[in-house]
């Protein structure tokens, strides 16, 4: 008998320890590789601002939550980008006293079933903002977003740092 086959860790069962160790290695290697893939890619969720049905109410949530009052909220029902499936017009102001006239903005909302329909828009909505710089046009989940400033622009800047801040681009 040789060395080997005295040996106490040689293999034993025709090698199928051996290979179910391998399996189990080239098992836990993929999970490992899944784990990281959904971690970056954010757990299946985007990082871009809302999707869905509730995209408007997520928006108007978000203007709360950096601070902002909601001074008016409509519904639009015939949206003005072609293939926007819903739309709402806010006017958000820096505080509640600032909804007479103060520091307001108007935000109009347009939301997408798909990327392709929202970029489309997005950019159509930007050849027509005019002057540059008296409105800003961001894409935010599903929804192209038009910022429009008064005053002294601050509820303006604030809802941009917030939408940006929550990934719109």
């Amino acid at each position: 008998m040789s060395v080997i086959e005295e040996h106490p860790r040689r293999t034993r069962g025709n090698g199928l320890g051996d290979v179910v160790l391998v399996v189990v290695l080239v098992l836990m290697a993929l999970a490992i590789v899944l784990t990281v893939v959904v971690i970056a890619s954010g757990g299946g969720r985007s990082q871009q601002g809302p999707r869905g049905a509730g995209a408007l109410d997520a928006l108007e949530a978000d203007v709360t939550a950096a601070g902002l009052t909601v001074c008016s909220r409509s519904d639009v029902p015939d949206p003005r980008a072609t293939d926007a499936v819903a739309a709402r017009t806010l006017v958000v102001a820096t505080g509640p006293g600032a909804c007479g006239g103060g520091d307001t903005a108007l935000v109009q909302a347009d939301a997408f079933a798909d990327d392709a329909d929202r970029d489309a828009a997005a950019r159509s909505l930007e050849g027509q903002v005019r002057p540059r710089g008296a409105a800003t046009v961001r894409t935010y989940g599903d929804l192209v977003v038009v910022t429009r400033g008064g005053g002294d622009d601050a509820a303006a800047e604030r809802l941009e740092a917030a939408l940006l801040a929550h990934g719109a681009r």
